[in-house]
């Protein structure tokens, strides 16, 4: 249920003062339940009229679960405009959530920005060059409380598969067992932000763009911090506001339109944009020297660690296979090494590889994001194009695990054919074994790979008809297109597609690639009409 309110109050004097006040409350409150049940084994297959879950069989099944959340909130807003010259925005909000206990259920959230107009100034009045120009600057406070529920109090629940116990070879006896514990001081996820900006229209419109540098920082960062089983045993641990992170970065656009003002036969269109952003998490909980996440079988993809990129990957750095028993014998080793197996850099130079030796060995964030887009027309044809790509990410291709160790049947990848062999002695990729030790398996370098890419995502023909007389004139507008979307994509990163996202995991994995679906090539024919 949503309820939301609010109260406008608008001024203005002689074009010259401009206030807008804004004032309102908005309350959320959800409840929500879900039941689940399943069988197999139905007496009749492939007749939906039989499948009643009485007539299974087999693999009976049932769940259910439940919520309760809300959320009340008090804002307002003041905009304030003088000559559409200098410009002023100031808003703050209260907001109140019931994942938070009584003493951190609040927060308080301003944010302000302000705008100058220089174009307007006298200074620059008549200037043929500068058709607009505005610098702009902001800051403001948000807040996250996306975490699960009543994570303040301790949570108990009572269930058959792991509260009830038969006693001296009894009836079951029901109990009650600790399901997750309690943080009470958990409150809310803050980021704070900072921005300066200039827009710009040049030239009587023919090159528009906009510059804009930000510094973001995101404090107490909510995260679930894992406490020692010897303490709380299954039970789940409680989130806590493990650290800070710092983004800070800038962003250009630039645009260029040709032949609109004086309505040429030919107009066209290019616009550009850049932007590279530096991420550091700046310090963690005093309980929290760093924490490693990410975990899919023997893998731990990646760490939270001070002074580092947030979602660093981090693994053992690779250094080839072992080539010989003489190799083997004078290098580092770790339990179970042999000749033709994965052979690791020793980072703490102690003469062994152990779990100490694990560092960071890849960087998700791309030193600059780019794209380019062209929209050009020529009396009735029309063209669209639009590119983009990533420049100096790292890509942690997971799906090696499958197909390039021994821990799958299923078909390997091609890559194995240059494995190590006694002929073959002066490859760089191991040989699967079957008795690998826990080593082999773990997370190191030979899963990263450099995941820049540049991809033209879409391009577009069309043709307009002229239809004045169409259908007795009640014809407006007529086109036909040839559309096409991922033409290709240029890269030597060899997943199935480098526009990776992230992996689930309770702090984003980013960069982690577990067979993500390709973005498929699509072709398109279409047209519109209008009457």
């Amino acid at each position: 249920m949503d309820w939301t309110n609010t109260l406008t109050y608008k001024w203005e004097q002689a074009n010259v003062h401009s206030l807008t006040v804004l004032a309102g409350t908005e309350a959320f409150q959800s409840r929500n339940r879900f039941l689940s049940a399943g069988r197999n084994d139905f007496f009749l297959l492939g007749l939906p009229d039989y499948y009643y879950l009485p007539a299974g069989a087999s693999n009976i099944n049932n769940s259910s679960s439940g919520g309760v959340g809300s959320l009340f909130s008090i804002f307002g807003r003041a905009d304030y405009s003088y000559l559409d010259r200098y410009l002023v925005s100031l808003t703050v909000r209260r907001d109140g959530s019931s994942n938070f206990g009584s003493n951190n259920r609040y927060g308080t959230f301003p944010a302000g920005s302000v705008a100058w107009r220089l174009s307007e100034e006298s200074f620059m009045k008549g200037s043929s060059f500068f058709t607009d120009l505005k610098l702009r600057a902001g800051y403001g406070v948000t807040g996250n409380q996306r975490i699960p529920a009543f994570q303040y109090i301790d949570r108990y629940e009572s269930l058959i598969a792991n509260a009830f116990y038969p006693y001296s070879g009894g009836a079951v006896v029901p109990g009650v067992w600790q399901k997750a514990y309690k943080n009470e001081d958990v409150k809310w996820e803050e980021l704070k932000s900072f921005n300066v900006g200039l827009d710009f229209t040049l030239l009587g419109g023919e090159i528009d763009g906009a510059i804009d540098w930000y510094s973001r920082k995101t404090t107490d960062m909510l995260y679930p911090v894992p406490l020692p089983s010897a303490a709380i045993g299954m039970g789940a641990a409680p989130f806590v506001n493990v650290g800070d992170m710092k983004n800070s970065g800038i962003e250009l656009g630039v645009g260029y339109h040709y032949g609109h003002r004086e309505d040429k036969a030919f107009k066209l269109d290019l616009n550009a944009n850049i932007s590279r952003n530096v991420n550091e998490v700046v310090q963690l909980a005093p309980s929290v020297k760093e924490q490693i996440y990410g975990t899919f079988r023997s893998l731990q993809t990646t760490i939270l660690r001070p002074g580092e990129p947030f979602g660093s990957f981090f693994g053992y750095k690779w250094d080839g296979v072992y080539q010989s028993a003489e190799d083997l014998a004078k290098s580092p080793k770790y339990s179970g090494a042999r000749v033709g197996g994965p052979k690791y850099v020793d980072v703490t130079g102690d003469g062994q590889i152990t779990p100490d030796d694990r560092t960071i060995i890849g960087n998700p964030h791309p030193d600059f994001l780019y794209s380019f887009g062209i929209n050009a027309k020529y009396k009735n044809w029309d063209l669209s194009m639009f590119f983009n790509g990533s420049q100096g990410n790292d890509l942690y291709e997971a799906t090696r695990y499958f197909t390039d160790f021994s821990t799958f049947d299923g078909t390997a990848s091609v890559r194995m054919l240059d494995r190590w062999s006694a002929s073959n002695t002066s490859s760089k990729i191991h040989t699967p074994n079957r008795k690998a030790s826990d080593y082999e398996l773990a997370s190191s370098g030979y899963y990263v790979q450099d995941g820049s890419y540049f991809r033209m995502k879409n391009l577009r023909v069309g043709y307009n008809f002229k239809v004045d007389n169409w259908f007795k004139g009640n014809m407006r507008s007529l086109r036909v297109y040839l559309g096409a979307s991922n033409l290709f994509t240029l890269t030597k990163y060899t997943g199935l597609d480098p526009e990776v996202s992230q992996t689930n995991s309770t702090f984003s994995a980013l960069g982690v690639d577990f067979g993500v679906y390709p973005v498929a090539r699509q072709f398109l024919f279409g047209f519109s009409a209008g009457f």
